[in-house]
């Protein structure tokens, strides 16, 4: 039978393994992209945008389109920060999916 002992000491680490996968993706970047490259943005594995490059050609273009393409290029970034804590979560998990971690 497992004590409420051991559930605990499970418990804290489990959370002291997710602080350890929060920082080490906090010091991961992932790029995104918009408009074949025209727009590239790049983020942290904590989700802050880092940088925003935008193509000379693509400023000469109507406000809106360039508008557009800066936040494709935000989400594309978001989403592949979102795909990255995922797998490190499922390395922690053992592939086994935990309700509320994501």
């Amino acid at each position: 039978m497992v004590g409420l002992g051991d559930i605990l000491k499970n418990a804290q680490k489990i959370k002291a393994e997710m602080d350890r996968l929060q920082s080490e993706a906090a010091a991961k970047t992932v790029e995104g992209s918009a408009g074949g490259g025209m727009v590239t943005v790049v983020a942290n594995g904590k989700g802050e945008i880092l940088s925003v490059k935008i193509d000379p050609e693509a400023a000469k273009e109507d406000i809106e389109m360039l508008q557009d393409l800066v936040m494709a290029a935000v989400n594309d970034a978001l989403r592949k920060t979102r795909e990255l804590l995922s797998q490190e979560i499922s390395r922690l998990t053992g592939g086994f999916g935990l309700p509320g971690l994501m």
